[in-house]
């Protein structure tokens, strides 16, 4: 991980600030955004399977078929 020497300033001064290691405080702020290693280990289908098959009814040529496209993005 590349950060800035301002960044890494801030970071080493709010660390002992906190009196936490540099890694303590990133991993804080990692799952503050939601970053966990548990977040890591879903696959992109885990993600989206609760989506497959939503859109019944649809034409079943909209992947392949370029006429699908016509009045998009104009």
């Amino acid at each position: 991980m590349r950060i800035s020497k301002a960044e890494s300033r801030a970071l080493r001064e709010r660390a002992r600030r906190e009196r936490i290691s540099q890694g303590s405080l990133v991993r804080r702020a990692l799952r503050a955004y939601g970053i966990t290693p548990e977040a890591d280990t879903k696959s992109g289908y885990d993600v989206i399977k609760h989506l497959i098959g939503r859109n019944r009814g649809g034409p079943k040529d909209l992947s392949t078929n370029p006429r699908h496209l016509d009045d998009y993005g104009g």
